[in-house]
């Protein structure tokens, strides 16, 4: 008896490769708004709310499908996971996403700063908000490097480059408002 198998082909379009793919649009996204918002004479608050959502987005991606960093042999570290600290031992990986984890600690504690009593919250975070420009520079350049060396890029020490311009475009738009 012969069966006869459907050949149709199941695309699932939100696999968790796609959802990777859709994670890294995102963030080139947050990386090119500057500069179109810069020649497009944009409306500053319109830029920062695309800006705020695009991050947002991005962030809620990467954190479902990547994760929080992680120490081997621990689940949870209070000076990492909540003051942002860095661990020893951490691999190139979780050094990556904790830059990105640092950011989401940092925007928590900006966020605190509007809902009634949550000032503790801001307290606790200090460490991640104050280290935040240094932390985005870190996680660019990491990201850039990443992607540079998923292309081949690699032999060029060109993500410098591209965060310097992201920077520049960025606080032009700014002092332009």
């Amino acid at each position: 008896m012969n069966t006869h198998t459907n050949s149709i082909v199941h695309f699932p379009i939100l696999s968790r490769a796609n959802l990777v793919r859709l994670n890294r649009v995102l963030a080139w996204a947050m990386l090119v708004t500057p500069l179109i918002q810069f020649f497009v004479h944009a409306k500053i608050t319109h830029c920062l709310l695309l800006d705020f959502g695009l991050l947002i987005a991005h962030g809620i991606l990467s954190l479902y499908l990547f994760g929080i960093p992680k120490v081997k042999r621990e689940k949870f570290t209070f000076s990492m996971h909540v003051m942002g600290w860095r661990m020893a031992g951490l691999s190139p990986r979780n050094l990556f996403l904790l830059t990105g984890y640092r950011i989401v600690l940092g925007l928590t504690a900006l966020l605190s700063f509007f809902v009634p009593g949550a000032w503790v919250l801001a307290l606790l975070l200090i460490y991640p908000l104050i280290r935040m420009p240094a932390t985005v520079v870190q996680h660019l350049h990491a990201a850039i490097e990443y992607a540079f060396q998923r292309w081949g890029i690699s032999k060029f020490d060109v993500e410098w480059v591209v965060v310097v311009i992201y920077f520049y475009f960025f606080i032009a738009n700014l002092l332009r408002a």
